[in-house]
């Protein structure tokens, strides 16, 4: 468990964290401020912040009330009625005595206020106390989305994740690629070595899959079984069999006995599919049976291969 913990536990210093204000002069103090701790960027408007928020996914925003055209309270309740974002803790930098006003910040989704003019100390402090818990949060929600045996993805993970993957595919005009994996003759390692060496098995081409998927946006998603599920964003048909490729490449060289298969090792069978917005009768669920079926004629055409 303490190792896939780790997998997901992120450093305080690796939090990103936006800072919206129409002044330029204030973005540069705050940065001053913060730059040396954390990884800060900085927008000048309420559109642009929320168009900053699907972009980068910050874990923080400081965000200023009063802006010309989009004010802060706006552009609050604007990111916490979008479920992609809605997530993201908001510190509002203001100048704000009146108590209406300060109930209008609260009611918008603030967690917290920094006064102006900004003390350092204060900000720091502030967005410690919230990047922590923050970062917490996030650390209990992946573990509640992990499989505990292998370190990958979970069902429950995937069922939130493909509608989210379906509404960033439409919004960029990006590709979702997707590859359906499977161990050759588990049932046979499973019966030769026990279910405690097949369990070590499944949870080092878990590992090695992983090794493969580095990119941030990779996910690997136990499907069932021996089964596993990989999501690559922003990637494209040819993408995906290169990755499969790689994949099946680095089960090789972990070289895993399996006396009961023809290739006396482990080996695995893959399907690649590609999910496009432009075919709107089409859903990614689809899209994962279709590689499902690629993977069954890849087993059929003698396994340890990718079709797509």
């Amino acid at each position: 468990m303490e190792k896939i913990k780790a997998r997901y536990k992120r450093l305080i210093s690796d939090a990103r964290i936006l800072i919206v204000d129409d002044e330029p002069i204030n973005c540069e103090i705050m940065q001053h401020m913060l730059g040396e701790l954390y990884h800060v960027s900085s927008v000048h408007s309420g559109q642009d912040a929320i168009d900053a928020c699907l972009s980068q996914k910050p874990d923080l925003i400081l965000l200023d009330v009063v802006m010309k055209g989009m004010d802060g309270l706006e552009t609050c309740r604007l990111i916490k009625s979008n479920e992609e974002i809605q997530h993201i803790p908001i510190i509002f930098i203001t100048g704000v005595q009146d108590e209406q006003q300060e109930a209008d910040c609260w009611d918008a989704g603030a967690v917290d206020f920094v006064a102006k003019p900004v003390n350092g100390v204060e900000l720091r402090n502030r967005v410690r106390a919230h990047l922590t818990h923050k970062l917490q949060t996030d650390l209990l929600l992946n573990l509640s989305y992990v499989d505990k045996l292998t370190g990958a993805y979970n069902r429950h993970f995937l069922d939130d994740v493909i509608p989210k993957l379906e509404k960033q595919s439409k919004r960029s005009h990006s590709l979702v690629s997707v590859l359906m994996i499977d161990i050759d003759w588990f049932k046979l390692y499973n019966d030769h070595f026990g279910h405690l060496q097949g369990d070590e098995c499944l949870h080092q081409v878990a590992d090695s899959i992983v090794d493969v998927l580095k990119r941030p946006t990779d996910m690997l998603v136990r499907f069932g079984g021996e089964e596993f599920l990989g999501l690559l964003v922003d990637t494209d048909k040819q993408g995906a069999m290169h990755v499969a490729q790689n994949i099946l490449e680095k089960i090789k060289q972990t070289n895993i006995d399996h006396p009961k298969s023809d290739f006396s090792r482990i080996t695995l069978s893959i399907g690649v599919a590609t999910y496009n917005d432009q075919n709107t009768q089409t859903t990614l669920f689809d899209v994962i049976q279709e590689a499902d079926k690629l993977l069954y004629k890849a087993k059929s055409a003698g396994r340890n291969q990718a079709l797509g």
